[in-house]
């Protein structure tokens, strides 16, 4: 017992005294996306319920197309933004001022866009007016900047309280609707609501925040510079949102709303630990990056630590999952969305490879590589395009989730392998992968030679 007791003692008390801001910090992101995780998922368990696998499915389709729409407002500022103020800190007010400008026109232009795509869609479709209204939600896109800064400070209490305000009050609401109503149309204006609370909580953290920077200002030199620097992180998120989202695009054009709305419900039991690796990567860049810059060894061995205890967790929670995929299916879901069994028991998987991809990000944009972020990423969508195209039509929903598993292999792990750059990474990458597999061998030898 000591065996197993003493080392994780041990790791603790490095962590403790070595990262206690870190932990701090990672335990209030922590609470915030357990609550909020939670609660959206009963919210969607209630929803998939209520409303039925075409509705259900019909609402899923139009968050998709946003979340398109957001990730375009967004212009992938969130690292780029939070590593500059780290870097940078005496440049706060320009950082802050010139990035929630380039936010707030791109937010303008996307809604445009947005709406644009609601009004070519047919009069007589009913996600034309689900597109419309979800794309109000955007409009308040811009105040993400306010995080950015909380980000950079590890600082995650006063975003965290906001978020959590907006979310009880607008998820009451979202239960009441659906309840009294059982009304898509109604439920997608609860979700604009959550985001609009959520804006407004935010700004107010930030106000109220003492040690915030002052009055904020527009620099075109630094405008160019987080330009210059985002464009590959937008791109990749794009490309992301895309190969993430791919699958039900083509689910509903090949086998429509309904079956849209099973792989919706099994993706929603799968998507659950995503959460994780990316409370993980948020607490941990800020030591990351300052580790880059004293020792690149010290760096190294703070990744390949973290990813390799982060996969390990995730490939537990998929083999627990996987075994365990009907009934959990069965007993949150009616018998309308059995055939969610099998995605579920695929799909789950792709949590392994999101972890990986998560933290290597973290690790392209402190070796400045943002590039290659985009190009692996690229290499996926495309990659999960195909495999759609030509498992969807006749696999249907499964077809998906495979296609999914197939292409966060190809842009997260595999990727890495085919450039001198990034190779470092895949081997971290590699030895995080097969580790548990590695430990479970050893234990299960031993017991073996013990027994003899």
């Amino acid at each position: 017992m000591s065996r197993v007791v003493d080392p994780v003692l041990g790791l603790m008390r490095i962590l403790l005294g070595g990262y206690r801001r870190e932990i701090t910090n990672m335990s209030w992101l922590f609470f915030d996306r357990f609550l909020r995780v939670l609660g959206n998922f009963l919210i969607g368990i209630a929803a998939a319920r209520l409303l039925g696998p075409a509705d259900y499915g019909g609402i899923s389709y139009a968050q998709a197309l946003t979340a398109l729409m957001t990730l375009i407002a967004s212009l992938g500022l969130n690292q780029v933004v939070v590593k500059r103020l780290i870097d940078h800190p005496l440049e706060a007010t320009t950082t802050l001022g010139t990035a929630f400008t380039l936010q707030a026109v791109a937010t303008g232009l996307t809604m445009v866009v947005a709406l644009g795509v609601a009004l070519l869609t047919r009069s007589d479709d009913s996600y034309a007016a689900l597109i419309a209204i979800l794309t109000i939600s955007i409009v308040i896109r811009p105040t993400e900047v306010f995080r950015y800064w909380f980000e950079a400070n590890v600082n995650a209490r006063r975003a965290v309280i906001a978020d959590n305000i907006s979310f009880l009050i607008s998820g009451t609401i979202k239960i009441a609707v659906l309840f009294l109503y059982r009304s898509v149309e109604a439920f997608a204006w609860t979700l604009v609501i959550e985001q609009l609370f959520g804006g407004i909580c935010l700004c107010v953290a930030y106000r109220t925040d003492n040690s915030r920077p002052g009055r904020w200002h527009i620099d075109p030199a630094t405008l160019w510079r987080l330009v210059v620097d985002t464009w590959p992180l937008f791109l990749s998120g794009l490309a992301v949102v895309i190969y993430m989202r791919i699958d039900q695009f083509v689910i509903m054009a090949t086998h429509g709303a309904a079956e849209t709305g099973i792989y919706a419900a099994a993706v929603r039991l799968s998507e659950i630990f995503y959460v994780l690796p990316t409370i993980v990567a948020t607490s941990f860049f800020p030591r990351w990056q300052s580790m880059m810059a004293e020792s690149s060894d010290q760096h190294q061995l703070a990744v390949r630590s973290t990813m390799t205890a982060m996969i390990a967790v995730s490939i537990a929670i998929s083999l627990i999952m996987s075994v365990a995929a009907g009934p959990f299916v069965h007993l949150l879901y009616d018998a309308r969305y059995d055939r969610a069994v099998p995605v579920l028991a695929i799909h789950i998987w792709t949590s392994v490879f999101v972890s990986m991809g998560i933290l290597g990000n973290q690790w392209y944009l402190s070796h400045n590589l943002q590039s290659r972020t985009l190009l692996c990423t690229i290499l996926g969508a495309v990659s999960n395009f195909a495999i759609n195209l030509a498992l969807v039509p006749s696999m249907g929903a499964v077809g998906g989730a495979i296609a999914s598993l197939a292409a966060q292999i190809i842009a997260t792990f595999l990727a890495d392998a085919f450039s001198s750059r990034t190779r470092p990474l895949f081997l971290l990458k590699a030895h995080a992968l097969f580790w548990p597999f590695e430990w479970l061998w050893r234990r299960v030898s031993r017991s073996a030679g013990t027994t003899h």
